[in-house]
């Protein structure tokens, strides 16, 4: 059984969310938190698929990110599972699979965990990492709970394409500045040097490139140097 109100709250404010400045690790973490609330657990993580950023792994409470870094490292465990798969993987009672995953199977007993949901994050067929929800007793995991853990599942994955286009909007602006910051400077600089040579602008850039070649530098150190310096080329 889960808290209704509270998971209809939680989706909510994740969808408030998307639109403000966060960092896509606290979100997460916070998410993490309150699965816990809403299904009543131990202990909730999360897993990114390698390569991923931000970090590959979070928790609730602290300590359960450790606990899912023993499973990508020996490829154990409902996240590890839910993301080779794309389906939801319920374990009822975690010691059924100590032989088969010792070390994630002991790190979980060492937290006081007993049974496990692994939840696939995906976009059509990409997998973009895993939810894993942990109960301190036994439990059965109901259709309920795996349908109902599975819309916040989609909510996280809608956050992290968000989070994921948006820092490549900053990534693609910020190289846009840098090459027109570039551009005006190298601009100022062939106008100086035309001026106290007394060359063309082509000239006066020829002049900037072979000092740059000569000192193994950029031709924007060079230019820089030029303009903010008085560098004579």
């Amino acid at each position: 059984m889960y808290d209704h109100s509270l998971f209809m709250r939680t989706v909510a404010e994740l969808g408030e969310r998307f639109l403000a400045p966060h960092g896509p690790d606290a979100v997460l973490t916070d998410l993490t938190a309150r699965l816990v609330e809403i299904f009543g657990l131990e202990a909730a993580g999360l897993t990114l698929a390698e390569g991923a950023d931000p970090p590959s792994a979070v928790g609730f409470p602290a300590g359960t990110d450790a606990l899912e870094q023993v499973g990508t490292e020996h490829r154990a465990g409902p996240c590890v599972e839910a993301l080779r798969t794309g389906e939801p993987f319920a374990i009822a009672d975690l010691d059924a699979y100590v032989g088969r995953w010792p070390d994630f199977c002991a790190a979980a007993r060492d937290r006081g965990l007993a049974s496990a949901l692994g939840l696939p994050l995906r976009l059509g067929g990409e997998s973009l990492g895993a939810l894993a929800l942990y109960a301190g007793k036994r439990r059965e995991w109901s259709t309920d709970d795996q349908r109902t853990a599975m819309v916040l599942a989609d909510v996280t994955t809608a956050h992290l394409i968000h989070a994921s286009r948006l820092r490549r909007q900053e990534q693609l602006t910020e190289q846009l500045q840098s090459a027109l910051e570039s551009r005006t400077v190298i601009e100022q600089a062939k106008g100086l040097v035309a001026a106290r040579k007394d060359v063309s602008v082509d000239d006066a850039f020829e002049l900037i490139r072979r000092h740059a070649r000569a000192h193994q530098v950029t031709v924007r150190a060079v230019s820089d140097a030029v303009v903010n310096l008085g560098l004579q080329v």
